[in-house]
């Protein structure tokens, strides 16, 4: 039969106990402990980033390589779905032009001018391969516009079709472009289709502007949503018909509405 002061801890157990009771507790942590050569998670930028050099491939300004060819192929069927035609007259022809009837949601315009459906309308779309040129031999884009804006103000006085359009219309992410035109800008919610949009109007503008990648990466038009901009057949030939006369060789175009 052993006696309690058998049951006692020897001097060195109680020694050791002490030791283990005065080392310093840690909290237990629910972080990841980060290991010694292991890479930190990539921001959602970054990710971003890394998916549009991805996209890119071996993509330079005007020649598209990698995927980017996805929308060089979307822009040629889109041209054989949807027909568009030069301005009659326009010098630098950084335009086109798709004359239709309008489908959209009734649209009162600053100058009180109400767009209907059924109404016609001018569709506008950018000849992004003719700006790129011009930029390559450092022109001058905001004058190049306003100048095909004339042409395009002289037609619409002087031609059969161009005298029934209404107004004109664009869907674009160079929203600060078509301000400095004296387009109306409307804004749209972001709904998946403005998200898809966005992403086509991106890569566009990786393939058209010389400064490539950099330009969607660091500019602020890449992270703006397209948006719908209005300019009326009256604010049009306000701002830039030339009153002291037509231009020669102003003539018919195949831009029948559809």
């Amino acid at each position: 039969m052993t006696t309690p002061s058998s049951c006692q801890p020897s001097l060195e157990d109680q020694k050791r106990e002490a030791a283990v009771d005065k080392a310093p507790r840690h909290p237990r942590s629910h972080s990841t402990r980060r290991l010694p050569g292991t890479t930190r998670r990539l921001t959602q930028s970054e990710n971003a980033s890394l998916a549009w050099r991805i996209i890119a491939g071996r993509t330079t300004p005007g020649e598209a390589h990698g995927l980017l060819r996805a929308w060089r192929g979307w822009e040629q069927l889109a041209k054989l779905l949807w027909p568009v035609g030069d301005i009659p007259g326009a010098p630098y022809g950084l335009l086109c032009l798709r004359v239709m009837p309008y489908h959209g949601e009734r649209v009162i315009l600053p100058d009180k001018t109400a767009v209907v459906p059924g109404a016609i309308i001018g569709e506008l779309h950018c000849n992004n391969r003719a700006i790129l040129e011009l930029v390559r031999r450092r022109g001058n884009p905001f004058a190049a516009f306003r100048e095909d804006l004339k042409s395009l103000g002289n037609w619409i006085q002087h031609d059969e079709l161009g005298c029934q359009i209404e107004a004109f219309y664009a869907c674009t992410i160079l929203t600060r472009v078509a301000e400095r035109l004296g387009f109306t800008v409307l804004e749209k919610p972001a709904s998946l289709r403005r998200r898809l949009e966005k992403f086509f109007f991106k890569g566009l503008l990786l393939l058209y502007n010389q400064e490539g990648l950099a330009r969607i990466q660091h500019g602020s038009t890449a992270d703006t949503y397209p948006a719908d901009v209005w300019l009326s057949r009256r604010e049009l030939l306000r701002l830039y018909h030339e009153r002291t006369g037509a231009r020669a060789g102003i003539g018919q175009t195949n831009l029948s509405p559809r």
